[in-house]
């Protein structure tokens, strides 16, 4: 049940400031960053954006949820704030990457630790009966995205498909750790 009360104004602006910014660092830049990598003399690059796009498929499923009001939302888009920097830190810097690249990488890195810990409140509207106005703001940047983009789909089935994204992103993450393991990687 979302709370009667309405987000406090200075909350949606920043909320949706937030939603930009991860459309900006997480969606825009990688895409061009993959997409300007294809030719030949960046194919280094390539492997460590498809280990970011399996890691970013954790923030779709959020938004979905998010969608739904899905409660489980709220700790998944902690997680996946995490993994993306996990993702981004987690492979040596290639001397031969290109400048942009290793700035894009550092940056939105940053931005998914901060935005973890700013997040690290609304893990409470998780856990309570009534959905706090603090939480329920974070509802409306991805219910106007799924107006925009998904007119004819109802937010329960929006909510539907970001559970399956997030089970299918469970169990091919704990797949990758337990390849890892066997491998003796970290």
């Amino acid at each position: 049940m979302e709370s009667p009360d309405p987000p406090p104004g200075w909350l949606r602006v920043l909320v949706r400031i937030d939603f930009i910014a991860a459309v900006a660092l997480t969606v825009v830049a990688p895409l061009a960053l993959t997409v300007s990598a294809l030719p030949s003399r960046h194919r280094g690059e390539l492997g460590g954006l498809l280990r970011y796009w399996r890691a970013s498929s954790l923030l779709m499923a959020t938004v979905y949820l998010l969608a739904d009001a899905r409660r489980i939302a709220f700790p998944a888009g902690i997680a996946a704030r995490l993994a993306l920097a996990g993702v981004l830190w987690s492979r040596p810097l290639a001397p031969a990457e290109r400048a942009w690249s290793r700035r894009w990488r550092w940056l939105a890195g940053g931005y998914g630790v901060l935005g973890a810990l700013a997040s690290l409140p609304l893990l409470r509207g998780s856990l309570m009966p009534t959905l706090p106005a603090s939480c329920a703001a974070y509802l409306e940047p991805p219910r106007e995205y799924a107006a925009l983009l998904h007119p004819t789909i109802s937010r329960r089935r929006l909510g539907d498909i970001g559970v399956i994204g997030l089970a299918v992103f469970v169990i091919v993450a704990l797949a990758e750790f337990v390849r890892a393991g066997r491998k003796g990687q970290p």
